[in-house]
């Protein structure tokens, strides 16, 4: 039996709707924490926590780095897969939103 792809596991029903517009800044990072657990946990940890041996450690990265987020998620980069047209740019939104909570950041961050 031939083994999915992360991006096709999640064109089979793992992607969870994120509002079209949240109520607040809350409503988004629970969307994102959502997606986060079923997308990228496996390989970026709980809570980003996670050794290196796998995934990038998303407790180091800038919060002012947005668009490197976004192009490393859509296009992919090293080992991880390239989730544009899988996942929508709201919900890449939201996961950022998650990472930023986590992170510590605050609302800033997620206007850059």
């Amino acid at each position: 039996m031939k083994r999915a792809s992360l991006p096709a596991l999640a064109l089979a029903g793992l992607l969870l709707a994120v509002p079209a517009r949240a109520a607040d800044a809350g409503e988004t990072v629970a969307a994102g924490r959502k997606l986060y657990t079923s997308l990228c946990a496996r390989c970026h940890g709980l809570n980003l926590v996670t050794s290196g041996a796998i995934g990038y450690d998303l407790r180091t990265f800038p919060k002012g780095d947005k668009e490197r987020f976004v192009r490393s998620v859509n296009k992919g980069i090293r080992a991880m897969p390239a989730w544009e047209g899988v996942i929508k740019p709201d919900q890449v939104d939201a996961i950022w939103a998650y990472v930023g909570s986590v992170n510590g950041w605050g609302e800033s961050a997620g206007a850059k």
